[in-house]
């Protein structure tokens, strides 16, 4: 997964994960645990948590699961890590970038989003500073999702239950898919 805050990104990881009887990673909640235990939110965090979640990927696609992570991945180092990780053990990845094309509708599920652990609220103004600060995306394999009108789950499975299959692969980005198997549940 990747995408702004509010965009919908946890709920479609969640309902995926459902239907998929995946393994669901989220490196937010890895960060709150990490913060919990008395470390100073900052970049060490964040980076920690993401090898956190690599670390839980990595252990449950070892064991044949299909493992989905829900995190921002803004910025190309955190993508290429899922990227070498699916190179590492031979399996198939791509990315469900969730936006959301109506920017007033966004605005307000900002101002109406949980609070971070902390008791901290994201600002509009930061999430806009976040989208300026997102690294262009490269050749990796990507699906973007407007949630702008909600989510229609069944579709997002139809497209990714295409891109998995053999049989009728699907292009997502110009990137090549790169002759990985898909871990099997």
């Amino acid at each position: 997964m990747a995408g702004l805050r509010a965009t919908g990104k946890s709920e479609l990881a969640e309902q995926l994960a459902t239907r998929m009887k995946a393994v669901l990673v989220q490196v937010d909640a890895l960060e709150e645990a990490i913060i919990g235990a008395g470390i100073w939110r900052n970049e060490a965090t964040t980076t920690a948590a993401y090898d956190a979640a690599a670390a839980v990927a990595r252990a449950n696609l070892r064991n044949g699961l299909d493992v989905i992570v829900d995190a921002a991945n803004y910025k190309a180092e955190t993508r290429a890590l899922w990227v070498g990780l699916a190179d590492e053990l031979h399996v198939d990845h791509m990315f469900l970038v969730t936006t959301c094309s109506d920017q007033a509708e966004h605005q307000r599920r900002i101002e109406h989003h949980r609070a971070n652990g902390d008791g901290s609220q994201v600002t509009w103004e930061q999430v806009i500073e976040r989208n300026m600060k997102t690294a262009f995306w490269g050749d990796e394999p990507r699906l973007a999702i407007d949630t702008s009108k909600g989510l229609d789950v069944d579709h997002v499975m139809a497209l990714v239950a295409s891109f998995a299959s053999d049989n009728q692969p699907v292009r997502i980005s110009k990137g090549p898919r790169r002759g990985a198997r898909r871990a099997q549940a």
